[in-house]
């Protein structure tokens, strides 16, 4: 804009908030329909052993393994576990520089397990350089979710969400891990299923994620596209792999 704005970074975090509160907001709205458990396929989805890699700031597929008490963690593997890697952050995500703004037990590492079978907490880093680069999750997935979002606005600074608003590579950074074992899984992947995903030119970051884990990865997996428009087929069959399965149906909506 010309002349700039005079307070850019708290229009930042506004807007981040407003975006998170609408996602959350939504999502109790159907979360009578994720209690059932009869989406058939986030139920195939949402099995131990399988690897969630998503670009989305929601919290859906945690919150639907949830009421089916599956373990689900947001870094590393365990084949009794399923794994969701939030490769833009989340809403329910923040940083220790972002302002840990309540006690400890408000949050969680993200290998710390959800729904584990016994009661546990990992120990949060002290206080210093550890903790203010280390990504933290919000405890807001439980019991109490009609009041999630009042529980998240009141414990961050602002939700580490990452956006193309301000270049991705500052706030990619804490996410390393993440990115590290998205990598690992999909090179290792027996199957690749992109759902939902259109591969859009100026995603540089995810775009080259998938092309080198797919073609460098000791595995050649088997790729299904999943998604109403054939131009997303085309982009895919292009830049990963021309042996492609396309499946042009949706996903239903929770």
């Amino acid at each position: 804009l010309p002349g700039g704005l005079k307070d850019a970074p708290e229009l930042y975090r506004a807007l981040k908030f407003a975006v998170a509160r609408i996602l959350v907001e939504r999502l109790r709205l159907c979360d009578q329909r994720l209690a059932l458990g009869t989406h058939e396929y986030m139920n195939e989805v949402v099995k131990p052993g399988n690897i969630v890699v998503t670009s989305n700031w929601d919290v859906a597929v945690e919150r639907y393994a949830w009421h089916r008490g599956i373990p689900v963690r947001w870094t590393g593997y365990d084949p009794d576990e399923l794994v969701v890697l939030k490769l833009h952050g989340s809403v329910d995500w923040t940083l220790g520089r972002s302002g840990l703004l309540k006690d400890d037990a408000d949050y969680a590492l993200l290998g710390e397990r959800m729904n584990p079978g016994r009661t546990y907490k990992v120990a949060l880093p002290p206080a210093g350089a550890e903790r203010e680069n280390t990504v933290f999750r919000m405890r807001a997935l439980g019991d109490n979710w009609t009041r999630a979002w009042s529980f998240l606005s009141s414990r961050t600074s602002e939700p580490h969400m990452v956006t193309m608003a301000r270049g991705k590579a500052g706030d990619l950074g804490p996410l390393e891990t993440v990115w590290r074992d998205a990598y690992a899984a999909i090179s290792r992947a027996k199957t690749l299923e992109i759902v939902g995903y259109s591969m859009p030119d100026d995603d540089i970051e995810i775009r080259t994620l998938l092309r080198a884990a797919v073609r460098r990865g000791g595995k050649s997996p088997a790729i299904l596209v999943r998604n109403p428009a054939p131009d997303v087929h085309d982009r895919v069959r292009k830049f990963l792999d021309h042996k492609v399965n396309s499946d042009y149906q949706a996903v239903n909506s929770l």
